[in-house]
């Protein structure tokens, strides 16, 4: 069962190396504002597929399929007949938003401090002693 899976592993390194080398082989015939927004998907029934993060930069890709097409005949040897180009949005992170601010009553403050000196431990003592600085002034 190893051998399955260290083979499957290397097929896959091997895949995403191809990909990469790929993908710099057209980025190179490219303008370097299109960069950012291409991902090279593979090569598909003698297409080249790549990925477009908006339907803006799709059709303005459209212009360069030409170029990608003899760059990639450059760099693998095999005539591609056209270029795929497939909308797939970029992943926004979505922002959790933050906690509300929490506030410390001056009468919490009282107790976790009467609380510290009573405490052994003095990295626990030292640590409720600064909670209790937290405490909101009047």
């Amino acid at each position: 069962m190893k051998n399955l899976s260290d083979n499957l592993s290397y097929r896959i390194r091997q895949k995403a190396l191809e990909l990469h080398q790929l993908s710099q082989a057209i980025k190179a015939s490219l303008p370097t504002d299109c960069h950012s927004h291409i991902e090279v998907a593979g090569i598909r029934d003698n297409q080249l597929v790549i990925l477009t993060d908006s339907p803006v930069w799709q059709t303005r890709l459209r212009m360069y399929s030409q170029s990608m097409l003899e760059a990639l005949q450059q760099y693998t040897g095999t005539k591609l007949t056209s270029v795929k180009l497939r909308l797939a949005p970029a992943k926004r992170l979505i922002e959790e938003p933050e906690p509300p601010a929490r506030n410390l009553s001056q009468d919490s403050a009282s107790i976790i401090q009467q609380t510290a000196r009573c405490i052994q431990d003095p990295d626990l003592q030292a640590a409720l002693q600064r909670l209790s600085k937290k405490a909101k002034k009047p």
